[in-house]
């Protein structure tokens, strides 16, 4: 059986393009992943006092005045400092250090980010303050 070299460079072309592909489509999957456990740690830890939206507009986060997770001012602080309250705790919240490992705390920052408005949208409006 003869090789045909010609046909080599679309073979490489193939293999480059691809790679990129697969690569992308992966990381995809694997920050929906991410943000799929989130929700989970979310609801299970956070939603009590912060509520399904983040606003902390639940008769428990009224209460203890806890932080609308949706709010520019939360919303600018960087992953290490969400991850460092959710560790230690701030305020009113308890800590989750011994409750929560690192992958669900990464991944429920990252959920905390998914909460934020969309451009033009206000947070306010939805929360219904």
């Amino acid at each position: 059986m003869k090789l045909r070299l010609k046909n080599l460079p679309l073979i490489v072309t193939l293999t480059v393009v691809a790679g990129p592909v697969g690569a992308i489509s992966s990381s995809f999957a694997a920050a929906q992943g991410s943000q799929d456990s989130g929700a989970g740690v979310y609801k299970a830890k956070c939603a009590t006092c912060h509520g399904q939206d983040g606003s902390g507009n639940t008769p428990v986060g009224k209460s203890l005045k806890v932080a609308d997770l949706r709010s520019a001012e939360v919303q600018k602080k960087t992953d290490a400092e969400l991850a460092q309250s959710v560790v230690e705790g701030k305020g009113n919240m308890p800590s989750f250090k011994s409750s929560t490992t690192e992958d669900e705390i990464h991944a429920v920052v990252m959920y905390v980010r998914s909460l934020a408005p969309k451009a033009g949208s206000d947070p306010k409006k939805h929360s219904g303050n």
